[in-house]
């Protein structure tokens, strides 16, 4: 059995840390290994073998991977460098492809161990049920959700083993039960309307696969009203595909203009707007905590280089690009592989793209989340009239 446990072992690291590893099994279960492995990785073995035969109870060989995978990311000590499991994966490649099964809604960890809606996507089961930002969830199915994490949260909400979910939430000092119907969630990951005095307003909630063409069109539908200015909304993006906030950012400057720089461990490069067209209206982006990584890159370009004004709280903070690897167990983990700065050379990391006008969204929104309530907004449409 200790054979067979090293066997596995063998397999997974020959992954991980390009072991060289030649391996035959022979009859009555005996393995042969010739390996170039370093010896220091012998501690991991012991302990995998050691768990394997010897814990109390039976632990599936899977579990244990995932865990030593997991443990080499946290030794990083880097929050951005993580490991996926099946789930996780499947989840994480969805949610980019545009749609997926659940309830519609943005999450995220606050301070009081509670996960948060942070985005009701439109024409969801969410908003349909009535959940709004701001609530928090208390339990799913009678599950206490105190502790843990958006990504167990967001697997128990995408579950397909039931059809609806009895969610208690709490919103403000109140406890509210409310049922979902769950459902397949197309992500229009931009939402466009035109409003009083020719100002034009798109919002995105995702860098997509999809998001590229569906700004484009919303742009060219608002352009076609006859728009003169333009807000783009981008709180509680979290980000997404690089290579489709670099095309939506080159619509508005040309080729000439850099937009960010990325930073390795041997030099720093400008990346450049792809395009030769450049708009000149006025644009104003609304921005928050939640805004990350792609959104941070978009806001802070178009305000270098565009004159964009931003509008909103200081954004998240995430200065540094990840590369996603997949692994052959259809798991997959990504890793901090450079930092990216702004297209002037500045550093965002754990410091974030701050505001030309720092303004609340204010209490009586959530408690009446409508656009006339929304003290971000209209202090957009303000600066537009």
């Amino acid at each position: 059995m200790k054979n067979i446990a090293r066997y596995i072992l063998f397999s997974l690291l020959g992954v991980l840390i390009g072991a060289s590893t030649v391996y035959l099994l022979l009859g009555n279960n005996k393995t042969i290994i010739k390996t170039g492995y370093d010896s220091k990785f012998e501690p991991v073995f012991e302990a995998y073998e050691t768990i394997k035969n010897e814990y109390y109870k039976d632990i599936d060989d899977s579990k244990l991977i995932d865990g030593m995978i997991n443990g080499i990311m946290l030794a990083t000590e880097d929050k951005h460098t993580m490991f996926f499991n099946k789930e996780q994966t499947n989840d994480f490649l969805t949610d980019l492809s545009g749609s997926y099964y659940g309830i519609g809604a943005q999450i995220y960890q606050t301070d009081d161990e509670y996960v948060t809606i942070s985005r009701v996507f439109r024409k969801s089961p969410a908003e349909k049920a009535g959940l709004q930002i701001g609530d928090k969830f208390v339990s799913i199915d009678g599950e206490s959700m105190k502790g843990k994490t958006p990504t167990e949260v967001s697997t128990i909400l995408r579950s397909s083993e039931s059809s609806k979910a009895t969610i208690v939430i709490k919103r403000g000092e109140e406890e509210k039960t409310i049922e979902v119907e769950k459902s397949v969630v197309e992500i229009d990951s931009v939402y466009s309307e035109k409003l009083d005095n020719n100002i034009g307003y798109i919002e995105i909630n995702t860098f997509s696969s999809l998001t590229d063409d569906q700004f484009t069109e919303a742009l060219y539908g608002l352009e076609n009203e006859g728009i003169n200015s333009l807000i783009i909304d981008l709180r509680g993006n979290g980000g997404g595909y690089l290579s489709t906030v670099t095309n939506i950012i080159s619509r508005f400057v040309d080729r000439k203009t850099p937009i960010y720089q990325i930073k390795n461990r041997n030099n720093i490069e400008k990346a450049y707007s792809l395009n030769d067209n450049k708009l000149n209206y006025k644009v104003v982006i609304l921005i928050d905590e939640n805004s990350a990584s792609a959104s941070e890159i978009m806001c802070s370009a178009l305000q270098e280089q565009y004159g964009a004004i931003l509008v909103g709280k200081t954004t998240y903070g995430k200065g540094t690009v990840q590369e996603m690897r997949p692994l052959s167990n259809k798991t997959m983990f990504k890793f901090t592989t450079e930092e990216w700065l702004t297209s002037k050379g500045n550093s965002i990391n754990d410091v974030g793209v701050k505001p030309d006008y720092e303004v609340d969204l204010g209490e009586e929104y959530f408690n009446n989340p409508i656009d006339e309530n929304d003290a971000q907004l209209q202090k957009a449409i303000e600066l537009l009239k």
